[in-house]
Protein backbone atom coordinates (compact mmCIF):
# COMPACT_ATOMS: atom_id res chain seq x y z
CA UNK A 1 0.00 0.00 0.00
CA UNK A 2 2.98 2.29 0.75
CA UNK A 3 4.01 1.74 -2.81
CA UNK A 4 0.83 2.59 -4.52
CA UNK A 5 0.94 5.97 -2.13
CA UNK A 6 4.11 7.09 -3.51
CA UNK A 7 2.78 6.25 -6.76
CA UNK A 8 0.12 8.70 -6.47
CA UNK A 9 2.06 11.45 -4.68
CA UNK A 10 4.20 11.90 -8.01
CA UNK A 11 1.65 12.45 -10.46
CA UNK A 12 1.38 16.05 -10.31
CA UNK A 13 5.16 16.30 -10.91
CA UNK A 14 4.63 13.90 -13.83
CA UNK A 15 1.95 16.35 -15.23
CA UNK A 16 4.41 19.18 -14.43
CA UNK A 17 6.98 17.57 -16.70
CA UNK A 18 4.69 16.71 -19.88
CA UNK A 19 3.73 20.20 -19.80
CA UNK A 20 7.09 21.67 -20.32
CA UNK A 21 7.59 19.04 -23.24
CA UNK A 22 8.47 20.74 -25.70
CA UNK A 23 7.82 19.20 -29.09
CA UNK A 24 10.45 19.12 -31.69
CA UNK A 25 9.10 15.76 -34.02
CA UNK A 26 5.95 15.53 -35.31
CA UNK A 27 4.91 11.91 -36.05
CA UNK A 28 3.15 10.07 -38.74
CA UNK A 29 -0.15 8.58 -37.95
CA UNK A 30 -0.83 5.15 -40.01
CA UNK A 31 -4.01 3.46 -39.52
CA UNK A 32 -4.01 -0.08 -39.56
CA UNK A 33 -7.45 -1.45 -38.85
CA UNK A 34 -11.13 0.09 -38.74
CA UNK A 35 -10.95 0.84 -35.13
CA UNK A 36 -9.91 4.35 -34.13
CA UNK A 37 -7.37 2.69 -31.58
CA UNK A 38 -5.92 0.62 -34.40
CA UNK A 39 -3.29 3.13 -35.87
CA UNK A 40 0.55 3.72 -35.20
CA UNK A 41 2.71 6.79 -34.91
CA UNK A 42 6.34 6.73 -36.64
CA UNK A 43 9.14 8.92 -35.34
CA UNK A 44 11.87 9.71 -37.48
CA UNK A 45 14.70 11.07 -35.82
CA UNK A 46 17.00 13.98 -37.68
CA UNK A 47 20.44 12.56 -36.91
CA UNK A 48 19.57 8.58 -37.10
CA UNK A 49 22.22 5.93 -35.24
CA UNK A 50 22.61 2.70 -36.16
CA UNK A 51 20.01 0.80 -37.79
CA UNK A 52 18.27 -0.45 -34.88
CA UNK A 53 14.32 0.44 -34.73
CA UNK A 54 12.58 0.68 -31.39
CA UNK A 55 8.59 -0.74 -31.51
CA UNK A 56 7.49 0.92 -27.96
CA UNK A 57 4.30 -0.36 -26.61
CA UNK A 58 2.16 2.27 -24.63
CA UNK A 59 1.16 1.55 -20.50
CA UNK A 60 -1.91 2.42 -18.82
CA UNK A 61 -3.29 -0.22 -17.20
CA UNK A 62 -4.80 -2.28 -20.75
CA UNK A 63 -7.73 0.31 -20.21
CA UNK A 64 -6.05 3.84 -20.75
CA UNK A 65 -3.48 5.57 -22.81
CA UNK A 66 -3.00 5.73 -26.54
CA UNK A 67 0.05 6.44 -28.84
CA UNK A 68 -0.89 10.05 -28.98
CA UNK A 69 -0.67 10.87 -25.54
CA UNK A 70 2.27 8.77 -24.78
CA UNK A 71 3.88 10.35 -28.13
CA UNK A 72 6.89 12.35 -25.87
CA UNK A 73 8.26 9.11 -25.53
CA UNK A 74 8.64 8.23 -28.81
CA UNK A 75 9.42 11.49 -29.65
CA UNK A 76 12.59 10.62 -27.01
CA UNK A 77 14.15 8.01 -28.74
CA UNK A 78 14.02 9.65 -32.28
CA UNK A 79 15.98 12.48 -30.47
CA UNK A 80 18.04 9.41 -29.58
CA UNK A 81 18.66 8.62 -32.71
CA UNK A 82 16.18 5.72 -32.98
CA UNK A 83 13.75 5.64 -35.91
CA UNK A 84 10.77 4.81 -33.14
CA UNK A 85 6.88 3.27 -34.22
CA UNK A 86 3.78 3.21 -31.76
CA UNK A 87 1.25 0.85 -31.84
CA UNK A 88 -2.29 1.77 -30.36
CA UNK A 89 -4.53 -1.28 -29.31
CA UNK A 90 -8.02 -1.38 -28.16
CA UNK A 91 -8.94 -0.75 -24.36
CA UNK A 92 -10.22 -3.03 -21.64
CA UNK A 93 -13.20 -3.70 -20.84
CA UNK A 94 -14.90 -2.88 -24.27
CA UNK A 95 -12.29 -5.08 -25.47
CA UNK A 96 -11.36 -7.38 -23.09
CA UNK A 97 -7.77 -9.89 -23.59
CA UNK A 98 -6.59 -11.12 -26.06
CA UNK A 99 -7.56 -7.97 -28.18
CA UNK A 100 -4.55 -5.80 -27.08
CA UNK A 101 -2.01 -8.67 -27.99
CA UNK A 102 -4.03 -9.09 -31.08
CA UNK A 103 -3.90 -6.00 -32.05
CA UNK A 104 -0.19 -5.12 -30.84
CA UNK A 105 0.92 -8.12 -33.01
CA UNK A 106 -1.43 -6.25 -36.07
CA UNK A 107 -0.42 -3.10 -35.28
CA UNK A 108 3.61 -3.95 -35.11
CA UNK A 109 3.42 -6.08 -38.35
CA UNK A 110 1.66 -3.37 -40.07
CA UNK A 111 4.42 -0.97 -38.90
CA UNK A 112 7.29 -2.79 -39.80
CA UNK A 113 5.90 -3.55 -43.66
CA UNK A 114 5.46 0.09 -43.92
CA UNK A 115 9.04 0.61 -42.74
CA UNK A 116 10.77 -1.35 -45.27
CA UNK A 117 7.83 -0.08 -47.98
CA UNK A 118 10.09 3.05 -47.67
CA UNK A 119 14.00 1.27 -47.48
CA UNK A 120 14.32 1.25 -43.92
CA UNK A 121 16.25 -1.88 -42.61
CA UNK A 122 14.32 -3.44 -40.21
CA UNK A 123 16.75 -6.57 -39.12
CA UNK A 124 17.13 -5.16 -35.60
CA UNK A 125 14.11 -4.21 -33.88
CA UNK A 126 14.32 -4.10 -30.29
CA UNK A 127 10.31 -3.98 -28.54
CA UNK A 128 9.93 -2.00 -25.29
CA UNK A 129 7.12 -1.87 -23.34
CA UNK A 130 6.37 0.24 -20.03
CA UNK A 131 3.96 -1.39 -17.53
CA UNK A 132 1.30 -2.87 -19.51
CA UNK A 133 2.78 -2.78 -22.18
CA UNK A 134 5.77 -4.76 -21.15
CA UNK A 135 3.47 -7.27 -20.69
CA UNK A 136 2.06 -7.02 -24.29
CA UNK A 137 5.61 -6.57 -25.37
CA UNK A 138 7.05 -9.68 -23.55
CA UNK A 139 4.12 -12.03 -25.10
CA UNK A 140 4.61 -10.55 -28.61
CA UNK A 141 8.29 -11.47 -28.32
CA UNK A 142 8.10 -14.67 -26.73
CA UNK A 143 5.03 -16.17 -28.03
CA UNK A 144 2.56 -15.79 -31.11
CA UNK A 145 3.48 -15.10 -34.30
CA UNK A 146 5.72 -12.89 -34.13
CA UNK A 147 7.57 -14.65 -31.34
CA UNK A 148 11.67 -14.94 -32.67
CA UNK A 149 11.32 -11.54 -34.87
CA UNK A 150 12.80 -9.18 -32.53
CA UNK A 151 16.26 -8.63 -31.86
CA UNK A 152 15.55 -7.49 -27.92
CA UNK A 153 13.36 -6.95 -25.47
CA UNK A 154 12.99 -4.07 -22.78
CA UNK A 155 10.41 -3.93 -20.33
CA UNK A 156 10.29 -1.37 -17.91
CA UNK A 157 7.63 -1.90 -14.82
CA UNK A 158 6.20 -5.05 -16.86
CA UNK A 159 3.46 -7.03 -15.60
CA UNK A 160 4.61 -10.05 -16.12
CA UNK A 161 2.84 -12.57 -13.36
CA UNK A 162 -0.32 -11.88 -11.82
CA UNK A 163 -0.27 -14.75 -9.52
CA UNK A 164 3.16 -13.87 -7.18
CA UNK A 165 1.18 -11.93 -4.62
CA UNK A 166 0.05 -9.05 -6.55
CA UNK A 167 -0.81 -5.46 -5.19
CA UNK A 168 -4.26 -4.70 -4.73
CA UNK A 169 -4.17 -2.60 -7.68
CA UNK A 170 -2.43 -5.09 -9.71
CA UNK A 171 -5.53 -7.67 -9.23
CA UNK A 172 -8.11 -5.56 -9.71
CA UNK A 173 -6.73 -4.43 -13.59
CA UNK A 174 -6.36 -7.58 -14.52
CA UNK A 175 -9.89 -8.04 -13.70
CA UNK A 176 -10.49 -5.78 -16.09
CA UNK A 177 -8.35 -6.65 -18.40
CA UNK A 178 -9.36 -10.77 -18.75
CA UNK A 179 -12.97 -10.59 -18.58
CA UNK A 180 -14.00 -14.58 -18.40
CA UNK A 181 -10.52 -15.05 -20.48
CA UNK A 182 -7.82 -17.57 -19.45
CA UNK A 183 -5.28 -15.82 -17.03
CA UNK A 184 -2.63 -17.80 -17.79
CA UNK A 185 -2.76 -16.90 -21.47
CA UNK A 186 -2.13 -13.10 -20.48
CA UNK A 187 1.15 -13.91 -18.45
CA UNK A 188 4.11 -14.22 -20.40
CA UNK A 189 6.25 -15.22 -17.18
CA UNK A 190 4.04 -18.37 -16.99
CA UNK A 191 4.24 -19.18 -20.67
CA UNK A 192 8.55 -18.99 -21.10
CA UNK A 193 9.45 -22.41 -21.98
CA UNK A 194 12.30 -24.68 -23.70
CA UNK A 195 10.67 -23.59 -27.18
CA UNK A 196 10.97 -19.60 -26.18
CA UNK A 197 12.80 -17.70 -28.45
CA UNK A 198 16.38 -16.57 -27.14
CA UNK A 199 15.84 -13.17 -27.66
CA UNK A 200 17.86 -11.07 -25.01
CA UNK A 201 16.08 -9.01 -22.64
CA UNK A 202 16.28 -6.07 -19.97
CA UNK A 203 14.29 -5.73 -17.16
CA UNK A 204 14.03 -2.92 -15.26
CA UNK A 205 11.78 -2.74 -11.80
CA UNK A 206 11.48 -1.35 -8.62
CA UNK A 207 11.96 -2.68 -5.67
CA UNK A 208 8.92 -0.72 -4.21
CA UNK A 209 6.80 -1.21 -7.04
CA UNK A 210 3.32 -0.22 -5.28
CA UNK A 211 1.20 -1.02 -8.75
CA UNK A 212 2.87 -4.18 -10.18
CA UNK A 213 5.18 -5.61 -7.27
CA UNK A 214 8.80 -6.29 -7.57
CA UNK A 215 8.09 -9.86 -7.89
CA UNK A 216 7.14 -9.80 -11.87
CA UNK A 217 10.78 -8.59 -12.91
CA UNK A 218 12.88 -10.65 -10.30
CA UNK A 219 10.54 -14.07 -11.84
CA UNK A 220 10.50 -13.12 -15.28
CA UNK A 221 14.27 -12.57 -15.36
CA UNK A 222 15.16 -15.83 -13.25
CA UNK A 223 12.45 -18.04 -15.53
CA UNK A 224 14.09 -16.38 -18.40
CA UNK A 225 18.07 -17.39 -17.01
CA UNK A 226 16.82 -20.94 -16.16
CA UNK A 227 15.89 -21.71 -20.11
CA UNK A 228 18.85 -19.95 -21.33
CA UNK A 229 17.85 -16.61 -22.65
CA UNK A 230 20.05 -13.96 -21.50
CA UNK A 231 18.54 -11.76 -19.08
CA UNK A 232 19.29 -8.74 -17.19
CA UNK A 233 17.43 -7.62 -14.26
CA UNK A 234 18.17 -3.48 -13.16
CA UNK A 235 17.02 -1.33 -10.28
CA UNK A 236 15.76 2.50 -11.64
CA UNK A 237 17.29 5.15 -10.29
CA UNK A 238 16.69 5.78 -6.57
CA UNK A 239 14.48 8.29 -5.44
CA UNK A 240 12.45 8.19 -8.70
CA UNK A 241 11.56 4.02 -8.34
CA UNK A 242 7.50 4.86 -7.95
CA UNK A 243 6.21 2.80 -10.37
CA UNK A 244 5.05 5.61 -13.00
CA UNK A 245 8.47 7.69 -12.46
CA UNK A 246 10.60 4.91 -13.95
CA UNK A 247 8.02 3.48 -16.16
CA UNK A 248 6.85 7.27 -17.74
CA UNK A 249 8.48 9.93 -15.85
CA UNK A 250 12.11 9.18 -16.60
CA UNK A 251 11.22 9.80 -20.50
CA UNK A 252 10.43 13.44 -19.34
CA UNK A 253 14.12 13.72 -18.02
CA UNK A 254 16.06 11.92 -20.58
CA UNK A 255 19.39 10.60 -20.37
CA UNK A 256 20.52 12.39 -16.87
CA UNK A 257 18.05 9.79 -15.82
CA UNK A 258 19.74 6.70 -14.93
CA UNK A 259 16.68 4.61 -15.77
CA UNK A 260 17.09 5.79 -19.24
CA UNK A 261 21.12 5.43 -19.45
CA UNK A 262 20.72 2.26 -18.44
CA UNK A 263 18.44 1.42 -21.10
CA UNK A 264 20.42 2.96 -23.86
CA UNK A 265 23.82 1.81 -22.93
CA UNK A 266 22.16 -1.78 -23.41
CA UNK A 267 21.27 -0.73 -26.63
CA UNK A 268 24.32 0.73 -27.52
CA UNK A 269 26.67 -1.64 -26.10
CA UNK A 270 24.85 -4.76 -27.74
CA UNK A 271 24.20 -3.32 -31.11
CA UNK A 272 26.44 -5.86 -33.02
CA UNK A 273 25.13 -8.72 -31.35
CA UNK A 274 21.19 -7.38 -31.81
CA UNK A 275 20.54 -10.00 -34.72
CA UNK A 276 17.37 -12.00 -34.65
CA UNK A 277 17.02 -15.60 -34.92
CA UNK A 278 14.53 -14.96 -38.47
CA UNK A 279 11.77 -13.24 -39.44
CA UNK A 280 8.51 -14.55 -39.31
Amino acid sequence: MRGLIRDLLCGPALWGGLLKWKKTIEPRRVPYGRDKAQYFLDFVPHVPHGDTVVVYIHGGGWDKGSPAFFSFIGEWFAREGYRCVMPGYRLVPKHPFPAQLQDVTAGTRAALAYLEGRGVDTDRVVVVGSSAGGQLGALLCYTGELAGRFAGFIGLGGAYRFDLDAPLSLRLLVKRLLGNGDPRAAQPGLLLDEGSPKTPMLLIHGLRDGVVGFACGQDFCRRALALGIPAKLCLPEAGKDSHSDYVVGCFLEGTKNRTLATLLDWMREREGELSPSGHV
